[in-house]
């Protein structure tokens, strides 16, 4: 259990020690849940919904937006859906532990999760061992290699556009281009779900997934913790709504 930033920084050395030290790790703060590491797409029972989602968002966002992508570029209209807060079948991460740690203790049960996401990758297309202390790439999300080769990135996105007859069965970690600036803020990064709708924790073994839950009496102090560092709500929601959370929570 949680009780203390150093408690959370500690633990995250200890459980990534056999990681590649120059590969990312990558986290993710929210509330203790039942259907844990879910994109809300699935959580909220609207996957047979997510083609036409994805299609009037894009179709309305420049009455709302004042700059949005190409019409054909898919993996930044994606992007920008989920950061607007439509359903989609991303589930977001960052690549900074106290920004994952800030997002959690937003929340009244707070759980953290750390990610190795090369070691997901590999899982994902069936990869052969590698070199050792060879670094490892990121699939480019808009690639779309020759045939026989298979970019699951690449397939996974398509199958969110095209009614699921993409996809490769496992979740691909993926970097995003920043079309909006809490991607920046917040150094986001994403899982992007396949053929199969479980949570990535029931599709992959905790060698690769770790597991933090903070004590609900340290939570308070924690939050005080974060602030002495640094990490804030404007931090993560670089705009003027994220100033004024951070001044509401600063003087209640």
């Amino acid at each position: 259990m949680i009780q203390s930033v150093e408690d959370f920084i500690k633990a995250v050395r200890e459980d990534s020690s056999s990681w590649h030290p120059k590969e990312p790790k990558w986290f993710r703060g929210e509330p203790v849940s039942k259907k844990a590491l879910m994109p809300t797409l699935y959580r909220h029972g609207l996957a047979r919904h997510e083609n036409a989602l994805l299609q009037m968002f894009r179709a309305r966002a420049s009455g709302f937006h004042d700059v949005v992508p190409d019409r054909g570029n898919t993996d930044q209209w994606l992007f920008l859906a989920r950061h607007a807060g439509l359903p989609t079948r991303l589930l977001d991460w960052s690549e900074g532990a106290l920004l994952g740690l800030h997002f959690a203790l937003k929340e009244k049960k707070p759980v953290v999760w750390m990610l190795n996401p090369l070691e997901l990758n590999d899982l994902s297309l069936n990869a052969a061992p590698r070199v050792p202390n060879e670094i490892r790439e990121f699939p480019l999300v808009w690639h779309e290699p020759d045939p026989p080769l298979v970019n699951p990135a690449f397939e996974n996105l398509r199958g969110a556009w095209e009614l699921d007859k993409y996809g490769v069965p496992l979740p691909v970690a993926i970097y995003p281009t920043y079309v909006h600036p809490r991607l920046r803020g917040q150094r986001a990064c994403f899982t992007i779900h396949g053929t199969r709708k479980e949570g990535l924790d029931s599709l992959v073994s905790a060698k690769m997934l770790k597991r933090y839950a903070v004590d609900l009496a340290s939570r308070q102090s924690m939050l005080k913790e974060l602030l002495l560092l640094g990490v804030t709500d404007s931090v993560a929601f670089p705009d003027l709504d994220g100033l004024a959370d951070e001044l509401k929570e600063r003087f209640s």
